[in-house]
């Protein structure tokens, strides 16, 4: 049940404008049918105005609330690029050095390591070589939970020299958070609702918890979600509409008129400041300040931040130059491959190869050839056990050992919580864990064959 309620203005093309949002309302209601993603809304923009808005799905599947355009949603780490606003304002206008080490301002809690090359430039491009940090931390609204300080005493870890590269943190910028009040001496919501949020006319966006009405976010095996936040809010404690977003994604395009950056202190967000690699090195090139960065197969550059949080998922992608930009927002965990299959199509419209995230649908690809696999391996498995004669000792205990592998491992992934191949595969994994298990039987037949001699 994908039921759109989309406010489409006439595009002056009226043909090429009108058959994109065609293909972006097919796809996004086959996907969300397919990958069982409870809703969605999207927001297209194209020189430099957003032109069309779509509300796909559910808002609450359980009690029949279809989802609204204006529905607020956690953005999860859309919060990044927004901090990054808040520290390049506080940077222009003499409040926060970015090149100063992080202690100079710390009043509430001192790195228990040498921190002398951690600077908020550091914290804002990952490259303070801090760890990922716990994302699952969250805790019910009204409920107790450890204030910043303790969250960062409990969570702070360096993996690697600051400087030695990129290394996603949200601790890194749970910490940039602590660094911005603490130099500041005001709350961190608070400054930045009044120097970026306002000014920009994010009207409906919030780092604080306001009890709005929500979407019900979903998580990975499609259960509902209860509302909770976060002990940072900085790396990912946004809420915020589609159109919110969009108005940020505005901001950043050249030429836009808005009063909190100077176009030079825009451009620093988007200029790359490390190599991304890793996952993250499949979709984008490099990191700026608070914003992935990647170059389209026609030579412009695009920046892009995403997010993913229990139950929630984000994209916001951008192309400055031109004005062109799109933002994605779900309240479903399994919305992946949904955001690759809408930003193909995206790319596709403006005449260039996919962007890097819409290579999440090569993992479709290749699951779809390994379930084929699988299923030949376990008939070619079944076959030669039942026609030919016992394999060697060696060949018994290799065969033996493979298809315990291929028949554990899906039981072993059912029982955790989160997989990166959960995301990616929402509805082609478990066939993919049958696929192995079925190999696996094929070949513990072979393996375990009696000897049939007399």
């Amino acid at each position: 049940m994908a039921l759109v309620l989309a406010a489409t203005p006439a595009f002056a093309d009226g043909g090429e404008g009108r058959a994109l949002l065609d293909r972006l309302t097919r796809t996004a209601d086959d996907r969300i049918a397919a990958d069982g993603v409870a809703g969605a809304v999207i927001v297209l923009i194209e020189g430099h105005a957003p032109v069309w808005t779509g509300a796909f799905g559910m808002a609450d599947p359980a009690a029949g609330r279809l989802m609204a355009s204006d529905a607020v949603f956690r953005v999860e780490s859309i919060s990044k690029p927004v901090t990054a606003w808040g520290a390049l304002r506080l940077a222009e206008t003499g409040r926060l050095d970015l090149d100063a080490p992080i202690d100079d301002c710390l009043t509430r809690w001192s790195p228990p390591e040498d921190t002398d090359g951690i600077t908020a430039r550091a914290l804002l491009s990952h490259t303070a070589g801090m760890g990922l940090g716990d994302y699952a931390a969250h805790f019910l609204p009204d409920a107790p939970r450890p204030d910043l300080p303790e969250h960062i005493a409990q969570d702070f870890t360096l993996i690697t020299a600051p400087g030695d590269g990129f290394s996603y943190s949200d601790t890194g910028y749970n910490l940039l958070e602590l660094v911005i009040e603490d130099c500041t001496g005001e709350d961190f919501a608070a400054l930045i609702a009044r120097e970026v949020l306002t000014p920009l006319g994010m009207a409906s966006a919030s780092f604080d918890w306001t009890g709005a009405s929500m979407p019900v976010g979903h998580d990975l095996r499609g259960r509902p979600v209860a509302p909770y936040v976060y002990p940072g809010r900085a790396s990912g404690g946004l809420h915020a509409t589609a159109a919110d977003i969009a108005r940020l994604a505005l901001a950043e395009m050249e030429g836009a008129e808005q009063s909190v950056l100077s176009p030079e202190g825009v451009a620093e967000l988007h200029r790359p400041q490390v190599t991304v690699g890793g996952l993250f090195g499949f979709a984008a090139e490099s990191y700026g300040l608070g914003h992935f960065t990647e170059t389209l197969s026609d030579g412009r550059a695009a920046v892009w931040h995403g997010g993913q949080g229990y139950g929630w998922m984000s994209h916001m992608h951008l192309v400055p130059e031109t004005g062109d930009g799109i933002v994605i927002l779900s309240n479903s965990q399994r919305a992946w491959p949904l955001f690759a299959a809408i930003l193909q199509e995206w790319s596709e419209d403006m005449g260039v190869a996919p962007v890097g995230m819409a290579r999440v649908l090569w993992a479709e690809t290749a699951a779809r050839a390994g379930i084929g696999l699988g299923l030949i391996v376990g008939t070619l498995g079944v076959w030669t056990a039942l026609r030919h004669g016992r394999p060697t000792q060696t060949a018994r205990v290799t065969l033996g050992g493979i298809a315990a592998a291929l028949i554990s491992w899906p039981f072993w992934a059912s029982a955790q919580d989160y997989l990166f191949l959960f995301s990616i595969l929402p509805g082609l994994w478990l066939w993919l864990g049958v696929a192995s298990g079925l190999a696996g039987l094929g070949l513990g037949m072979l393996a375990f064959k009696p000897d049939q001699r007399r």
